[in-house]
C-alpha cells in the first residue's frame, strides 16, 4: 500500500513516467538485438518458395534456409517474372514436381510481375555460400523489352527490394558490370525517397523483433509453420488432363492465340529499340552467376507470335530481333540454355499478348525434362 501511496504522489509521477518512457523506447529500438533470432530448421524438406517480404527485407534466417533446404535436396531455384506465377492447371514448375520420372530433383519457385534478374543481384552478394553450387533456372521473356518494361522501375525495386537492403551488400572483389543495374535504380531515387525507405527498413526491423522473432522464440515448435515445403501436394498434378493435351478451341481467340476472356489487346507495348538496359542487367546477372558459382541455366521464353502478326505486324521484326540479341548474349557468355522460341506460333500457348497458358507452361515442362533428364 505504502509502495502505491508513493509510486502516486504527484512528485513522483513525472520521473516514473521518463523511466517507464526510456524504457519503452529502448525496448522498441533494441528488440531485435536483444530477442534472440530463432534457430535453423530441423526439417529437411525443400522449401516451395518464400514470402516476398522475406526476400525483399533479406530476413534471417529465412532466405538462408530457403537456399540451403534447395542445395540439400539436389533441387533447382526456378525464378521469372508474371510468367512464371501461378497458373489454373499449373506452370512448368508443377509439372517438373509432378513428374514421376523426375524423383531426385524438385524445383523451388520465386516470381511476380517486374522481378528481373538485377533486382535479386543484392540479396545474392549477401548469400555467397549458401548459393554456391546452387543449380538455379532463369526465365526470361523478352516482352521486358517493350516500351512500358525497358528501363529501370524504381516502383518494381520498391517491391521485391527495400533500398536500405541493397546498400549492405557487398561488392568488394566484384566486376563493376555487375553493380550497374542496382545504380541505375540508386539514380532514379532522390534524397526524400531514399530517406523514406531507409526508415522503412529500420521500422520493419524493428517490428519483426516483436511480431516475428517473439513470437517463435515462446513458441519454437511453430517455427516450420511459416513455410511452403514440397511434399506430396505439390506432386498431384495430373500431366495427361484435357486442357494440357487439348487445348479447348472453344475458349480461344485462334486469330490472336489468346484466352477469349482476356479483353485488354492495347495493353500490348512495342520494342524499344534504343534502350539497353535489359541487356545490361542480364549481362550483370549472368557474370554474377558465374562469380558466385551458380549453376545457372537460362531459358529463352516465347513471344505471342500470332498476336503480334495480326494487332501490330510491322512489331514482330523487332520482337524477332531482341529474342536474336538475347540468345547472342547467351552463346557469347558460353552459359547453358533451353530455347524455348519455338512455342511461340502454337495455338493455345498463351493467354494473353505476353503470358503463357498452363499449356504453354506445359511445352515448356517438357523442354527443361529433356535438357536435364533426356539428354
Amino acid at each position: 500500500m505504502k509502495f502505491i501511496d508513493s509510486f502516486y504522489k504527484t512528485k513522483n509521477l513525472s520521473n516514473n513516467g521518463k523511466f517507464i518512457a526510456v524504457v519503452c523506447i529502448i525496448l522498441l529500438f533494441f528488440g531485435n538485438i536483444l530477442i534472440p533470432n530463432i534457430g535453423p530448421l530441423s526439417e529437411t524438406k525443400q522449401i516451395f518458395t518464400l514470402n516476398g517480404k522475406n526476400i525483399k527485407y533479406n530476413d534471417s534466417p529465412e532466405v538462408s534456409q530457403f537456399f540451403k533446404s534447395i542445395k540439400q535436396n539436389n533441387g533447382f531455384l526456378c525464378l521469372g517474372t508474371s510468367e512464371s506465377g501461378s497458373i489454373d492447371g499449373g506452370n512448368y514448375y508443377n509439372f517438373l514436381n509432378s513428374d514421376p520420372d523426375i524423383q531426385n530433383s524438385k524445383f523451388s519457385i520465386l516470381a511476380g510481375a517486374g522481378r528481373t534478374c538485377g533486382l535479386y543481384i543484392p540479396l545474392f552478394l549477401q548469400h555467397k555460400k549458401e548459393l554456391n553450387n546452387l543449380k538455379l533456372i532463369y526465365f526470361i521473356n523478352p516482352v521486358y523489352w517493350g516500351n512500358n518494361l525497358c528501363d529501370v522501375s524504381p516502383n518494381y525495386w520498391e517491391r521485391y527490394s527495400n533500398y536500405q537492403m541493397t546498400r549492405v551488400a557487398d561488392f568488394n572483389n566484384f566486376d563493376a558490370e555487375i553493380y550497374s543495374p542496382i545504380d541505375d535504380y540508386y539514380n532514379s531515387l532522390n534524397v526524400f525517397l531514399k530517406s523514406k525507405l531507409t526508415i522503412e527498413y529500420f521500422l520493419y526491423k524493428q517490428r519483426r523483433a516483436y511480431f516475428h522473432d517473439l513470437k517463435y522464440v515462446i513458441n519454437p515448435k511453430s517455427y516450420p509453420n511459416q513455410f511452403a515445403f514440397i511434399s506430396n501436394s505439390y506432386r498431384n498434378l495430373a500431366l495427361d488432363s484435357v486442357c494440357i493435351n487439348n487445348p479447348d478451341i472453344n475458349e480461344l481467340d485462334t486469330v490472336f492465340n489468346i484466352s477469349k476472356s482476356f479483353t485488354h489487346k492495347g495493353w500490348f507495348s512495342q520494342v524499344n529499340t534504343e534502350s539497353n538496359y535489359r541487356y545490361k542487367e542480364l549481362r550483370a546477372f549472368i557474370k554474377l552467376c558465374k562469380q558466385l558459382n551458380i549453376n545457372a541455366t537460362f531459358i529463352l521464353g516465347p513471344i505471342n507470335k500470332r498476336f503480334i502478326l495480326n494487332y501490330a505486324s510491322s512489331d514482330l521484326s523487332a520482337y524477332n530481333t531482341v529474342t536474336e540479341n538475347i540468345k547472342r548474349i547467351l552463346l557469347d557468355e558460353k552459359v547453358d540454355f533451353i530455347d524455348a522460341t519455338d512455342i511461340s506460333p502454337k495455338i493455345g500457348a498463351f493467354e494473353d499478348h505476353q503470358h503463357h497458358s498452363s499449356y504453354g507452361g506445359y511445352l515448356i515442362y517438357q523442354k527443361i525434362k529433356s535438357h536435364f533428364y533426356e539428354k
